[in-house]
């Protein structure tokens, strides 16, 4: 999400579309009341809640989601916050056609920035992209092998500018319903499945890779639970789960939110208890704050940021990522003044002495 109005990148290119899951208006339509009456919610002891967990998860792999080719906004946040991300979050543009998602030309903007930088970069890669605004393919033609070529031209380009060990959250989001790659029915899924088959394959042939996978689900209930549409532990290195401040059809309470984060279908305790099965590591590559201007967002949280550091320690989190750019859906910069309280729990979880490597998950 965002550190404020950011110009229009190929990332918010991706985001925009991110972020269509509920309907929304213009973020400057949150008014001020709805805000402190979230922030009055937060501060007083929700009902189901105790005091607020107080537990430093520094050790743990953190990145940033800052903006699209943008390590000094990464330095800048992790400056502000006392935190030493290791990881750069970032995504490939979807809306310039094939080429423009994965050849060298069509994707200097986006990572040519990170060469040299200390950050290891986890990327969103979409499984189809647009031109024109018109879909440039289907998941059936992806199933059957249509495009193991473009795939075979991305990795190389990753390896070209020296991000051959790039983390790849390959159709991130697949159980929600905003991506052309969306899963709702099991026919979806198979097709989702054999694409991922090959994306994989194709990608890990290229002289020079070194990628690491990310399975990579968004939490609640969605038309299809997100396990039908599982590759298989040969192809996945990482399951992943983004989740949100927002909740829908309770009150907008941080202690009735958390609860749900947990339970809810495709939440955190299923993730817990899906990676422990399949023996892979969990991670969450998104997560972060929102005010939203249809009241869905809990604004300045400090129980979601306390809690989620609390679970991360107690779970196999490889890493985490909080996502730090304002958009479409609503605000998310934990540095706006709109969050102190949640960015001052943030600092006293998050900090770190260094950054943390990311160790490499078990064949």
């Amino acid at each position: 999400m965002s550190t404020g109005p950011v110009p229009p990148s190929p990332a918010m290119t991706a985001t925009t579309a991110r972020f269509t899951r509920r309907p929304v208006g213009p973020v400057a339509l949150v008014a001020g009341a709805l805000l402190a009456a979230m922030v009055a919610g937060c501060s007083s002891t929700p009902a189901g809640t105790t005091t607020l967990p107080s537990v430093n998860v520094g050790s743990v792999p953190l990145g940033i989601y800052a903006g699209s080719g943008e390590p000094t906004r990464i330095a800048g946040f992790a400056a502000r916050t006392g935190a030493k991300p290791s990881l750069a979050s970032d995504y490939l543009p979807r809306t310039n056609g094939w080429a423009g998602m994965v050849t060298v030309n069509g994707l200097r903007r986006v990572l040519a920035p990170w060469q040299g930088s200390r950050y290891r970069l986890v990327l969103g890669v979409p499984m189809l992209p647009t031109h024109a605004g018109h879909q440039d393919g289907t998941m059936t033609e992806g199933a059957a092998g249509r495009y193991d070529g473009e795939f075979t031209t991305l990795a190389r380009t990753l390896v070209h500018y020296g991000q051959g060990d790039a983390i790849l959250r390959v159709g991130w989001e697949f159980n929600g319903t905003w991506y052309p790659w969306s899963v709702t029915n099991r026919t979806e899924a198979a097709h989702f499945v054999g694409y991922f088959h090959d994306i994989v394959t194709s990608m890990r042939a290229v002289p020079g890779a070194d990628f690491r996978f990310v399975w990579n689900a968004t939490s609640g209930s969605e038309p299809l639970a997100a396990s039908y549409s599982y590759p298989g532990n040969a192809y996945v290195d990482y399951i992943g789960l983004d989740l949100y401040d927002q909740v829908w059809g309770i009150p907008q309470e941080p202690g009735l939110a958390w609860p749900r984060y947990v339970t809810e279908v495709d939440g955190l305790q299923w993730l817990a208890s899906f990676a422990s099965a399949h023996q892979k590591p969990a991670v969450i590559p998104e997560w972060g704050l929102t005010i939203r201007s249809d009241g869905h967002g809990l604004g300045d949280d400090p129980l979601y940021v306390a809690k989620m550091a609390q679970w991360i320690s107690t779970h196999h989190v490889a890493f985490t990522s909080y996502f730090d750019v304002d958009a479409p859906d609503g605000q998310h910069d934990i540095l706006d003044h709109a969050f102190a309280r949640s960015l001052a729990v943030f600092e006293r979880s998050f900090a770190a002495a260094r950054p943390s490597p990311l160790l490499a998950p078990a064949s």
